[in-house]
């Protein structure tokens, strides 16, 4: 996949190789666009590669919804459309109401339907029937929608660069790209550590976290914080049953899923403020305290995680925007397109955005659908609004 020799000019250079930015090349690719990626360390090593890659279509904006549903089809026929697979598994996704938030758990799921999300309205007894171990004793109502599911985060950006490369991409391994290059209001390349310019007149800069520090010096600031996200692995206990649906607990501040056949991959839901970070390096290690923190909240809603037996974890950054929805557009000087801010949505909405962004580098027109998107939203007072917003603090991540 990885091809051996930089060139040295390419039409469209993309910056980082996580799934999104790799989601770019491939469609970029198959639209016959000579592109090349770079990745500064290994395709999917960065933030991708420890996703908690949900796979699901429960947005309060149909912008949103518009893009997890498109992304889901993609998921389902992934292999057929790239040649590789990314392990999609449909597990169902529950997600239950209180009595005093019945009213809002309504109007998200007309607003679901209305997308042509397959979203049914349960009855507690109905949702512990399809799920014997969760508890539903303070749930008026639950919310399921049976094509929700989960990829191999890995399997999917290397599935996406592979297929690229199928289609005539180049795709780089250990390439820093240390500056983008500029002359009279143009992009003209990007500069590569070690190597020098490749030339270039449209570049891509995907590469999460540190897209607002290459951006800066030739355009914008853009409105991204970082903000901290940590994930723990549960080994469920031997006889807890079949694997459980993934799980939004809006009350318990907790998503969970299955990891295979016998964990559990579970996180907080909502950004803590306070949590803003100025680092946004991965770690690869979660405090005792955090994991405990996280058993003790899903055995709320799953009595027997009591038994779980923690298997590791890792804490990372968020790239955040101001309105939770992502800046995809066209930014400072000629030919420099941005896709940042996914806080916490990008990977499963990598395959749509993948396509509509490699729709906007290519025919220099922005799709209808990314102009709600757009950079400068927040300084026009235009951000995102959710059409059905759920009683809740802080913002949704997962």
């Amino acid at each position: 996949m990885v091809a051996p020799d930089t060139p040295r000019e390419a039409e469209v250079a993309v910056i980082g190789g996580g799934c999104m930015g790799a989601s770019i090349a491939f469609h970029l690719a198959r639209r016959d666009v000579d592109v090349v990626l770079l990745e500064k360390g290994h395709v999917a090593s960065g933030a991708t590669g420890h996703s908690g890659a949900l796979v699901r279509q429960h947005y309060e904006a149909r912008i949103g919804i518009r893009l997890a549903r498109e992304s889901l089809s993609f998921f389902q026929r992934f292999q057929k459309e790239t040649g590789f697979s990314c392990d999609f598994r449909t597990t169902g996704f529950l997600s239950g109401t209180r009595e005093r938030d019945v009213p809002a758990f309504d109007a998200l799921l007309e607003l679901l339907r209305s997308e042509r999300v397959r979203a049914e309205r349960l009855t507690p007894s109905e949702a512990k029937a399809m799920e014997p171990q969760l508890e539903v004793s303070d749930y008026a109502a639950v919310v399921h929608d049976p094509d929700a599911g989960y990829a191999d985060p890995i399997a999917t950006a290397n599935g996406f660069a592979s297929a690229a490369a199928v289609e005539g991409a180049k795709v780089f391994n250990d390439r820093t790209v240390t500056s983008i290059a500029t002359r009279s209001g143009r992009v003209t390349g990007v500069k590569i550590r070690g190597e020098g310019l490749l030339a270039s007149e449209r570049v891509v800069v995907a590469a999460g976290n540190w897209t607002p520090d290459l951006v800066v010096a030739v355009g914008p600031r853009l409105p991204i914080r970082y903000v901290r996200g940590e994930v723990a692995i549960l080994r469920r206990p031997f006889d807890f049953g079949a694997p459980p649906r993934i799980h939004f607990d809006f009350y318990g501040n907790t998503y969970s899923r299955p990891e295979g056949g016998k964990d559990t991959l579970a996180g907080y839901m909502n950004t803590d403020p306070g949590k803003t970070m100025r680092q946004y390096e991965l770690l690869e290690t979660l405090p005792a305290t955090t994991v405990r923190d996280i058993r003790m909240r899903l055995t709320k809603r799953f009595p027997r995680m009591s038994e779980a037996q923690p298997r590791g974890g890792w804490a990372g950054a968020y790239d955040v925007s101001p309105d939770s929805y992502p800046i995809l557009d066209r930014v400072g000087p000629e030919g420099l397109f941005v896709a940042v801010g996914f806080s916490g949505h990008g990977f499963k909405l990598s395959p749509e955005v993948g396509r509509l962004m490699a729709e906007y580098v290519a025919t220099a027109r922005r799709p209808e659908l990314l102009e709600s998107l757009r950079a400068s939203r927040f300084g026009e007072g235009s951000p995102i609004q959710p059409d059905a917003p759920f009683p809740r603090r802080g913002r949704r991540l997962p």
